[in-house]
Order: structure tokens, then C-alpha cells, then sequence
């Protein structure tokens, strides 16, 4: 989608987030299909966010990925099932369980940021070289609105 020129007022249809909400989905979706996983997108969702923030109550990983207990409970049964997560005793309250990541999933999940990433480099290595030095200095800017999109959802 071409973005407004400086003589053209900016509409819904041309701005800069349309464009770039477009291209993110599109690569997001293309990286997920280069992984060629044994696990949904929800379960991979769940099992990264296991990872990033450390052994989780389930409460706080259904806060944290937007879902309802009920469902969080079958996704994570599927990811036990697999073998890909572990549970512990709340050492706080025994009540309670704590998820991590199993080695198995920890093995899964970096081969999946290996494929990505894979996918990633023979792409850039397709682009001219200008587009190609264009992404990278892109990039600082894009760590930052990733940053700030990130502190609004965790404000929530």
C-alpha cells in the first residue's frame, strides 16, 4: 500500500500503521508456517510466554495470555500431554502449581526460533542491499514501538 505523499492528506487506507499492521501480519504468519511445528499457534503462545516469564501459576498465565482459565487449563494439558511443559508444587502455597518449560520444550522452541530465523536470513538475503541496510536501521525504531505497544498491553 503506498503511504500518503506529502501532498496527499493521510487516510485510514494509506498511513503508516495500516501498512505496517499489513507487513508484520504477513511476515508473522509466514515465520509460523517456516517453523513447520507440531503445535498450534495458542500452544505455542502459551508455551513462549512459559518460557519468557518463568514458572507460572496459571491464573497469572491466563491474565498474562488474555484467556480464560478454562481454556488456558486445555491448552496446557495439551502442552503436558506433549511433554513440553512440566508442573510443581507452589513452593509459596502448596495449593497451587507452578508451569515451566520441560527440556523437550525448551528443545522445541529453540528449534523453532532457529527455523524463523533461518526463514528470515534466506528473505533479507533476497533483497537489494539498500533495502536490506533500510530494515536494518529500521530496526532501533521498531525495538521501540514494539516496547511501547508491550507496556500498554501489560498496563492492562
Amino acid at each position: 500500500m503506498p503511504l500518503a505523499t506529502p501532498d496527499s492528506p493521510r487516510t485510514q487506507e494509506n498511513s503508516v500503521a495500516v501498512t505496517l499492521r499489513v507487513a508484520v501480519a504477513r511476515i508473522y504468519r509466514a515465520l509460523r508456517f517456516s517453523a513447520s511445528s507440531q503445535i498450534t499457534p495458542s500452544q505455542a503462545s502459551v508455551l513462549f510466554r512459559i518460557e519468557q516469564s518463568g514458572p507460572l501459576r496459571m491464573g497469572v498465565l491466563a491474565r498474562q495470555e488474555r484467556i480464560t482459565p478454562a481454556s488456558l487449563s486445555k491448552v496446557v494439558d495439551s502442552l503436558d500431554a506433549l511433554g513440553l511443559v512440566e508442573r510443581e508444587p507452589d513452593p509459596l502455597d502448596g495449593r497451587g502449581t507452578l508451569l515451566s518449560v520441560s527440556a523437550t520444550g525448551r528443545r522445541l522452541i529453540r528449534e523453532q526460533r532457529a527455523a524463523s530465523t533461518q526463514a528470515l536470513e534466506e528473505a533479507l538475503s533476497k533483497l537489494a542491499l539498500a533495502d536490506q541496510r533500510v530494515l536494518d536501521r529500521s530496526l532501533p525504531a521498531l525495538e521501540r514501538l514494539a516496547d511501547i505497544l508491550l507496556s500498554s498491553v501489560d498496563d492492562d
